[in-house]
């Protein structure tokens, strides 16, 4: 267990949050990617994610605990991918389509589109290429993080 995230979530009034990913223990093959997210009745949160997610914030702050009933139960989650270093692909793949692949990163992609677009207008760019595909076969990959969160 990595321990759990949370932040304010403004849209709704509350906090938002998760923890560890749920590792899918099957061949890629008999995995179903679609529905995704909320909509998909495999990959969303259970009973026992609620009750360790709650029962851990009220741990890391005093105004959580018996706060288990403000909990909104409803569909969240989703299935994501992580790459084999935890790092985001940006290249071409099969000489016809240039893949984003982000590694379950999110919210630290905000600024790829413009150099994405810029390396398909034909200008390479420097800061994509540490992300290439290439790196798997040369081994030449990203410093293992000290930190247990695969999204640091």
């Amino acid at each position: 267990m990595w321990g759990i995230y949370y932040k304010p979530d403004f849209d709704f009034g509350g906090v938002q949050g998760g923890t560890s990913p749920f590792v899918v223990d099957r061949p890629a093959g008999q995995v179903a990617v679609d529905p995704y997210g909320p909509a998909s009745p495999e990959y969303t949160v259970t009973e026992d994610f609620v009750r360790m997610w709650t029962s851990a914030l009220a741990h890391c702050h005093k105004r959580f605990e018996g706060k288990r009933d403000l909990y909104r139960h409803e569909p969240t989650g989703g299935i994501g991918a992580f790459t084999p270093d935890s790092f985001p692909v940006f290249d071409v793949f099969r000489q016809n389509a240039y893949v984003v692949a982000d590694s379950n990163h999110g919210y630290k992609m905000i600024g790829v589109g413009a150099l994405v677009a810029r390396e398909l207008l034909g200008e390479q760019q420097p800061l994509l290429a540490p992300f290439r595909f290439s790196r798997y076969r040369t081994g030449n990959l990203h410093p293992t993080s000290n930190s247990p969160f695969p999204w640091s």
